[in-house]
């Protein structure tokens, strides 16, 4: 039976593989993974959220409902939930076996290099209740950046989603704070990009 005390503890490469672990028949379900992965099935979600985004030149619609999906799980983070709601549906699909043997293999040998330099440290920032629903409104506003038609708009938003959720799932509260300071810089320059448009704006119309 799986030990739920474990799974604080677990290094990440060592979460992903725990939560891996598939029947006699060679998959793993959405359930199963959710269950094992604990408080840290917020950073599972995200993380494998943000992954579609880093392709250079996705399918028209695709940053939507990427982005619909992060509001639905950071909405919940915001509420104070332990673990994210899906609908039942989704908690049932089962992954493939050579999903589950290439994320094994390949997705666990990235998140040990990702380990020599994250691991961890400041949990308090993990484990504050605040710093978490502040966390949770930062992901919304970034998810709604990523999920606008600007160009170009997708990566950044996106790899700062990946750090928060490594930080998450990691307990690594110095990554979860890059990752959030990465999210303000974007959007600032969002903000800034506005900004200059409103005044070019104005700037035409007087001289129209």
């Amino acid at each position: 039976m799986w030990d739920r005390s474990l799974v604080a503890e677990a290094r990440l490469s060592e979460l992903f593989s725990a939560t891996l672990d598939t029947d006699a028949d060679g998959t793993v379900s959405l359930e199963e993974v959710l269950t094992r992965a604990g408080e840290r099935a917020y950073g599972v979600i995200l993380l494998f959220l943000s992954i579609p985004c880093f392709i250079p030149v996705l399918p028209p619609g695709t940053s939507g409902v990427v982005g619909a999906l992060m509001i639905l799980v950071a909405l919940q983070l915001l509420l104070g939930r332990r673990q994210p709601w899906l609908p039942a549906r989704w908690r049932r699909k089962r992954l493939a076996p050579t999903t589950v043997q290439a994320i094994q293999t390949k997705g666990v040998a990235l998140l040990q290099r990702i380990e020599r330099f994250s691991y961890p440290r400041g949990r308090w920032l993990v484990r504050n209740g605040l710093v978490l629903r502040l966390v949770a409104l930062l992901i919304i506003l970034l998810s709604l950046v990523l999920s606008s038609p600007m160009p170009f708009m997708n990566t950044l938003p996106a790899l700062s989603v990946a750090l928060i959720a490594v930080g998450l799932m990691n307990r690594d509260g110095y990554l979860l704070a890059a990752g959030c300071l990465l999210g303000v810089v974007v959007l600032l320059l969002v903000g800034l990009g506005f900004e200059l448009l409103l005044q070019g704006w104005r700037w035409l119309r007087s001289r129209l």
